[in-house]
């Protein structure tokens, strides 16, 4: 279809509403249509190519029009597109649900789909909150997260998260629960860290950690679960959690007989370079977490899929007669869909063959090797994260950590002197946000760091 060019700006402009957008400058301003996908490149509708240096939003994996995941979806496709998964099967599903069970850590045994992420996390929550009222144990009706943590958008990942940015116009309409403190190393609360490298460096006690472990003794009978992130806080802007502080957690929530679930959704699939946060022996040791919410690169970016895994015991709860109405109440129209499924195994399958997870230790050390020039620059005040999930947060003042007001758009200054250099990259407020495809290469790391070194330096900050 050969449509044109000022047709489609002009529609894109007048007919959607663009998420996370301020829809009165995006009308006012130059909108970036991508057309098509070349390996780790995004080519817009004039031809412009552009290395996608979010992974289009942290699920990507492998580049764009990888044959093996096409191919696997076109031939599924010839077979079925979609049939229910309500009381009936499908075989894409039932090889997928297999093939998790087998990589993830071996006390998670059952699975149920959904769609995306938020939804993973609602399925989450509901299975631990229902678990204990099956149980007998009804006065359980609070959770425990961190403030600024993100689970997703709809209502109940709305409230188990904590974005006061992102959610705080709803806080009238969300469930009631308790949030410690983030482990923000950089504007810890306690110490006067200079960035994260001097908190990794010099350590310290872990108060944001004392914290938590006191509101979980504290509260222990009215909550039905603790929920965090997989090792990186990612919409807060890259937040690392300090080492042994989910191991921690979840010790804590199995003395207290408390559902631990992990949202791995955005740190899944080899994004922190493993695997899975979860893969830690601490955690397999404590047969934590008790709920493992996945999504986002489980079909290599291509379509939306998401599970929530989690215990027999905890599945074991559910089962009844059926005029007990104890089964879980919860599912969508396309749960377990056969080209979603077919997607993820596909995806699998490479990571399999190509022994992904190891390759991809050299290009993390790298990256954080190049990125680290950065700091040499006047507003550049903290690099951060986990393996190919990394923040670089820009501040006014590098010496008093003194932040841009949000207003002001430092993040997207960069992201526009980016653009210009064939780089496209989403900020989070005054935080870059690097989380390329596992797929890239080490030249392109090189490019991209460059590239954003000299952003910096020309976004008149």
């Amino acid at each position: 279809m050969n449509i044109d060019k000022n047709l489609l700006e002009k529609w894109d402009k007048e007919y959607i509403w663009h998420p996370y957008t301020q829809m009165k400058e995006y009308r006012e301003s130059k909108n970036l249509i991508i057309e098509r996908g070349e390996g780790n490149y995004l080519i817009d509708i004039y031809g412009n190519k552009y290395l996608d240096a979010v992974s289009s939003i942290w699920c990507n994996l492998f580049g764009h029009n990888r044959r093996e995941i096409i191919e696997a979806i076109k031939n599924q496709a010839d077979k079925i597109c979609h049939s229910t998964l309500l009381g009936c099967g499908n075989v894409p599903s039932i090889l997928l649900a297999k093939k998790l069970i087998d990589i993830t850590p071996k006390h998670l045994t059952k699975v149920f789909y959904s769609e995306d992420g938020a939804e993973a996390v609602e399925i989450a929550v509901k299975m631990a909150y229902q678990y204990y009222v099956l149980r007998g144990d009804k006065g359980r009706t609070k959770f425990i997260s961190v403030k600024e943590g993100y689970h997703g958008d709809t209502f109940g990942a709305m409230s188990v998260g904590g974005s006061e940015l992102f959610h705080g116009v709803f806080k009238p309409l969300l469930f009631k629960g308790y949030h410690a403190n983030p482990p923000y190393c950089y504007r810890c609360r306690y110490y006067n860290f200079k960035d994260t490298d001097e908190r990794n460096e010099k350590g310290c006690n872990m108060e944001c950690l004392n914290e938590m472990i006191n509101l979980i003794e504290k509260h222990a009978d009215e909550v039905f679960c603790v929920i965090l992130e997989g090792g990186v806080m990612g919409s807060a802007g890259m937040i690392p959690f300090p080492d042994g502080y989910i191991e921690e957690v979840a010790k804590a929530c199995k003395e207290n007989d408390i559902i631990f679930i992990l949202d791995e959704v955005a740190t899944g699939f080899g994004r922190t370079g493993k695997m899975f946060f979860c893969d830690n022996e601490k955690l397999k040791k404590l047969e934590k977490p008790d709920i493992l919410c996945l999504g986002k690169g489980i079909t290599g970016g291509y379509l939306p899929l998401a599970a929530t895994l989690t215990t027999d015991e905890i599945y074991n709860q559910f089962l009844g007669e059926f005029g007990e109405s104890k089964q879980l109440y919860h599912g969508h129209t396309y749960t377990g869909n056969q080209l979603l499924c077919s997607a993820a195994l596909a995806t699998l399958e490479i990571f399999e063959k190509e022994n992904v997870i190891e390759k991809i230790q050299p290009k993390i050390d790298l990256l954080h090797r190049e990125l680290r020039k950065l700091k040499e620059l006047e507003h550049v005040g903290d690099i951060r994260g986990k393996g190919f999930m990394v923040g670089i947060e820009l501040v006014k003042n590098k010496e008093t950590k003194e932040p841009y007001p949000y207003g002001y758009k430092a993040g997207y200054r960069v992201a526009e002197k980016l653009l210009e250099k064939g780089v496209y990259m989403r900020p989070i407020g005054n935080v870059i946000i690097i989380c390329p495809p596992l797929s890239i290469t080490k030249e392109e790391i090189k490019y991209l760091c460059n590239a954003l070194y000299e952003a910096i330096k020309e976004a008149d900050l």
